[in-house]
């Protein structure tokens, strides 16, 4: 920290006036400048600079009166945060050191403060990463003004799921869901092998259970590929965990194993989770 420290000092104990002796203050000291007396171990803001033998400080002296003191005023500070700096030579660097913390810890707490009177952060665990940064909201995000609970926004999930259909041997099979809130988009792919069975073709092993409070007919999905002749689509069962293939033309119904056999399918379902 850069530090004048030329002559001598006279101060009074709960007095803001500094009396210098042999000092050159008005061209080597500027206000904001830290005042401290050599052993004190505080350090005080200089408010003002009134003369080349006086000086005001923004609170009163609280240590002991002395005359002939030696002091520093320090004049070096970082930017753009003007915390304290130290420097080879300087006099109460631990003065210094703490009052470097203390300015730090201030800024800290209003950066703090500055985010609590944006969002309410209460309740809340936050996590970071440094090599991933991510920041975790633990019960969850409303966005803009709203403070309604259902609309808090309390999941985001990516993952894989395995198509499975009783009676039918599949290959090739694989799939993948996104979880948006309750919102649930799961995609899948598979092959199915030649099977003659006049039961229904029904898929399980979603990755979340379907609300059933929300009608099954709300709920669906759609073919994006398919080798079969049979033009279907996706469609829930009053079970919240499977689903069916519904057939869009030649009369309708559930598309059986049979008819679903010896093809191969690409597909997503939308539906809302429990």
């Amino acid at each position: 920290m850069s530090q004048y420290s030329t002559g001598t000092v006279s101060i009074n104990n709960g007095s803001p006036t500094v009396t210098g002796s042999n000092t050159l203050w008005l061209a080597n000291v500027t206000a904001g400048d830290s005042f401290t007396v050599a052993g004190d171990g505080v350090m005080y803001d200089v408010a003002s600079v009134d003369s080349d033998t006086q000086v005001t400080l923004s609170a009163p002296y609280a240590g002991v009166t002395a005359s002939g003191a030696v002091y520093a005023i320090g004049t070096g500070f970082t930017v753009p945060d003007s915390f304290p700096e130290m420097s080879q030579g300087d006099i109460e660097t631990a003065t210094i050191f703490t009052r470097a913390m203390r300015k730090i810890q201030g800024k800290f707490s209003g950066i703090v403060s500055g985010i609590s009177g944006k969002a309410d952060i209460s309740g809340q665990t936050f996590t970071g990463d440094i090599a991933a940064p991510k920041i975790t909201a633990s019960t969850g995000v409303l966005f803009g003004t709203d403070t309604a609970a259902a609309n808090t926004l309390d999941d985001y999930e990516e993952g894989t799921w395995t198509p499975a259909i009783s009676g039918l041997t599949l290959s090739s099979v694989s799939g993948s869901y996104t979880k948006i809130g309750k919102l649930v988009t799961a995609s899948f792919v598979f092959n199915s092998v030649n099977t003659t069975s006049s039961d229904a073709a029904i898929v399980s092993g979603l990755p979340f259970s379907r609300d059933t409070v929300i009608s099954a007919n709300r709920c669906g999905g759609f073919i994006t590929f398919t080798q079969g002749s049979i033009v279907c689509a996706p469609f829930f069962r009053p079970s919240s965990t499977e689903f069916i293939f519904t057939k869009q033309f030649s009369g309708g119904g559930v598309l059986t194993i049979t008819e679903l056999s010896g093809d191969f399918y690409r597909g997503t379902i939308i539906y809302q989770s429990a």
